[in-house]
């Protein structure tokens, strides 16, 4: 059965309470701290972090494809997840897709790695997600949101946890557009 194999995660050293947050806009302070990515980090930087530390001990050759989702991805274009496979040593044969905008983008990630799976089409893929969002000033996310990555392994051969199933409810929500 297919499951996840190795995982691994990133967090930005750097941080702002967010009674300071709560200075700047005016509002109440929702208590604790928030993760703020470097001026040389974004969600691209962050997935190759994350990816490293999933990888740990793992041949990256063995890695049939890597899927990365972010809402915040740098590129307006271009393919995120090639520079990740590039950054993480992968074969250049290794199948690349990104899943972006829309906040199921992850989950999404993890079902098309687990669907190709066990499918056969791949043995193992690497589902890289990040994000590094930006928030409206004065708005609620400014503290709500917080920058990382995270990255699962996902194949059949030595699970650690196994994946028994998905379940997905859709419906329409207008959300923010882009400018």
């Amino acid at each position: 059965m297919a499951g996840i194999l190795s995982y691994g995660a990133y967090i930005p050293m750097w941080r702002i309470s967010r009674d300071e947050i709560a200075k700047g806009s005016g509002g109440a302070s929702m208590g604790g701290e928030r993760a703020v990515a470097s001026w040389d980090e974004d969600s691209l930087t962050m997935a190759v972090e994350a990816g490293l530390d999933c990888l740990s001990g793992i041949d990256p050759k063995e890695i049939d494809g890597i899927y990365f989702a972010s809402v915040s991805s740098p590129y307006k274009e271009k393919q995120s997840a090639s520079i990740i496979a590039s950054a993480l040593d992968l074969r250049k044969d290794a199948y690349t897709v990104d899943f972006t905008d829309s906040l199921r983008a992850g989950t999404s990630a993890v079902k098309a790695a687990f669907d190709a799976v066990k499918a056969g089409t791949v043995k193992k893929v690497l589902v890289a997600v990040a994000d590094s969002r930006r928030a409206m000033p004065r708005s609620e996310f400014v503290q709500v949101f917080g920058d990382a990555a995270a990255a699962l392994l996902v194949g059949e051969d030595g699970t650690i946890a196994e994946i028994e199933g998905f379940s997905s409810i859709s419906d329409a929500i207008p959300g923010p557009w882009k400018r």
